[in-house]
């Protein structure tokens, strides 16, 4: 129940739940270059699974339960888009 895509980086301790109320299981799809930092957890919705689009991140210890937009990156729990301008000097 999942598929994960081509030059995926999956950091270690990651929890994948595909199974939800009365053990039905859905789909967790992680598309073409995306990054899921250490110890997040990714569960599929009930409805309809959930998508880590291609080249989005993860960032470490986020709680993803909900499909995540190409070039997106989220963090937190629950995991929320936060926007990175890298044209941005510190």
């Amino acid at each position: 129940m999942i598929e994960i895509g081509s030059n995926v980086t999956i950091s270690y301790r990651v929890y994948f739940a595909c199974h939800g109320r009365k053990q039905r299981h859905n789909k967790i799809i992680i598309k073409d270059g995306a990054y899921v930092g250490m110890r997040s957890n990714i569960i599929a919705r009930q409805d309809k699974g959930t998508i880590i689009g291609e080249n989005a991140i993860v960032v470490a210890c986020s709680l993803v339960k909900k499909s995540v937009p190409a070039g997106a990156t989220v963090v937190g729990i629950p995991a929320k888009e936060i926007n990175i301008n890298k044209n941005d000097k510190k």
